[in-house]
């Protein structure tokens, strides 16, 4: 797959029979997948190219900070995840202010038009673009009609009757809902950061301490089963996500103990896989109950890592 900076730089390109899909693609949930997979599939048939088109930031990063959703996967993940799908380009928009005032039609006929010139477009049944989000799906089947390009409309699909979007998945993420998440992802959400030293409370069961990289979204309080990708190669583990309220702690912490590890990870990057949430987050009586009630949720993680692997 090929990444392009931009839609000037694609029309450079000159790709022939683009068939292109438009979103924000943030998760690459199975909704994007359906999506992706129905993108391949068109551009096989018209001898041509299948093309993701997005923006960077999103769009709410800029106009609205304060309303912008934490993000389901990083700009290198999701990039990975389109490319895994079998998309032959990534064009990514830069988004500023200034682009932000185009109207729908100028967005259609200086954007879609003059420089992604499609032969066909995929997208979702709510897409929606230009200034104030006021263009509809209905405005791009109209220009389609007065520029030759076909636009195919997919709907949501639902898995447990649950609409696989976005803002779903952030929720359930939100919530602690990490498996059935992944049910609507395809894989477990996934967590990356870079190991810090953290309090040093020696309680029999050493930890990696996790500060995020970026402005990800992290699961609900409480105790999971997970799995963790480390330098050194992939391993079994349960993490505390919380504030410590048996040692009044004030400050939310991500602390994962890694089964069978002995290995340094200070300063290094690790991925939390998140595959099952085994409890709350809760306040023990004292140090002892703590720790009793650690080694029972340790044994049950490794009961729910052992009934297989995970699609990542």
């Amino acid at each position: 797959m090929e990444i392009i900076k931009g839609s000037r730089q694609f029309k450079q390109c000159n790709v022939q029979n683009p068939v292109i899909t438009l979103g924000n693609f943030d998760g690459v949930h199975k909704g994007h997948q359906k999506i992706l997979h129905e993108a391949i599939k068109r551009a096989g048939k018209v001898q041509g190219s299948s093309v993701v088109y997005t923006f960077d930031p999103h769009p709410l990063q800029l106009l609205k900070p304060e309303f912008a959703p934490l993000k389901i996967t990083t700009r290198e993940e999701q990039a990975r995840r389109i490319e895994s799908q079998g998309i032959d380009y990534l064009v990514y928009e830069h988004f500023t202010r200034q682009f932000a005032e185009r109207t729908p039609e100028e967005f259609i006929k200086k954007i879609i038009v003059d420089r992604l010139r499609p032969k066909e477009i995929i997208i979702g049944h709510d897409y929606a673009f230009g200034k104030g989000r006021r263009g509809s799906v209905a405005l791009l089947e109209k220009a389609g009609k007065e520029h030759d390009f076909k636009v195919q409309v997919i709907k949501d699909i639902r898995i447990k009757n649950i609409r696989v979007r976005s803002t779903t998945l952030r929720n359930l993420i939100d919530a602690g809902k990490v498996s059935l998440a992944a049910k609507l992802m395809g894989r477990p959400y996934s967590l990356t950061g870079r190991v810090v030293h953290g309090k040093q409370r020696r309680i029999g069961f050493p930890t990696a301490n996790l500060t995020p990289s970026h402005r990800d979204l992290t699961p609900g309080n409480g105790v999971y089963a997970i799995r963790v990708t480390t330098p050194y190669g992939e391993y079994d583990a349960i993490v505390n996500i919380g504030f410590n309220p048996t040692f009044e702690g004030n400050k939310r912490v991500i602390e994962a103990h890694i089964f069978n590890f002995s290995q340094d990870l200070y300063s290094k990057d690790i991925t939390l896989h998140f595959i099952k949430r085994i409890r709350g987050e809760k306040k023990f009586k004292d140090v002892e109950t703590l720790t009793d009630r650690i080694a029972k949720d340790i044994a049950f993680a490794k009961k729910i890592l052992s009934k297989g692997q995970d699609q990542r």
